[in-house]
């Protein structure tokens, strides 16, 4: 009889071979309202947003974005979940954004990681448009149109040229205040170059402010001709 000789191999291993290093993630979740929706100026708004961390505690919870939002997260550090508490308080009409990070820590072959999350509002004011026309004779004429929610309230105007190649001044303003929301008014800007300039033209920039968001200067350009010799 002959005898039958089977060899059976058997491989053996493991997910990670002897001495190679692995890591698992901290993974953050972050959870909150992102739109805040429309409030009205000098109005105190406030929302909570959970932070958590899967593998690690938190690191920090920081916010970043326009000023107006401020962010109470000082119980989040060393933990592994917690809840931050963001505010909201403008006096100025427009819209606003932010934004809310949590991080985890690196802990041993732990790795760390962040989530952020958008924040935006929006806050009941004014807004306006801002167009100029050159008169042909050294001086413009802006019409300022109030187009927001709210009427203007102390509307101020900055005249100013490109480089400071010349002077730009204000000479007349028919701007009332405020200046009710659907209407507009008119600013007159003089230009002149120096005696020693050279230049044949000049850039006129008005700027306006009231209690709204800066909005973009308006920019006319006054050809003019070059200086008697």
């Amino acid at each position: 009889m002959k005898r039958l000789l089977i060899i059976l191999a058997f491989g053996t291993g493991s997910a990670f071979a002897a001495g190679t290093a692995y890591y698992i993630t901290s993974r953050v979740t972050l959870s909150g309202p992102s739109d805040w929706g429309v409030s009205a100026q000098n109005t105190l708004c406030a929302n909570l947003y959970a932070v958590s961390a899967s593998n690690s505690p938190l690191a920090n919870v920081v916010l970043g974005g326009d000023p107006e939002f401020r962010l109470d997260a000082d119980a989040c550090p060393g933990v592994r979940s917690c809840t931050a508490t963001v505010s909201f308080l403008s006096d100025v009409g427009g819209d606003y954004s932010a934004t809310i990070t949590g991080t985890s820590s690196a802990v041993g072959r732990v790795h760390g990681s962040s989530t952020s999350h958008p924040i935006t509002a929006h806050v009941v004011g004014a807004n306006y448009t801002l167009t100029g026309v050159d008169n042909g004779d050294s001086t413009a004429t802006f019409t300022l149109a109030s187009t927001g929610e709210e009427d203007l309230l102390n509307p101020g105007f900055n005249a100013s040229t490109w480089n400071d190649v010349g002077v730009a001044v204000v000479t007349d303003n028919t701007c009332d205040n405020p200046v009710p929301t659907g209407t507009s008014c008119q600013i007159t800007v003089a230009f002149a170059l120096p005696d020693e300039a050279t230049a044949p033209y000049g850039y006129v920039l008005l700027q306006v402010n009231g209690n709204t968001r800066q909005q973009d200067p308006a920019r006319v350009t006054l050809v003019l001709p070059p200086p008697a010799e």
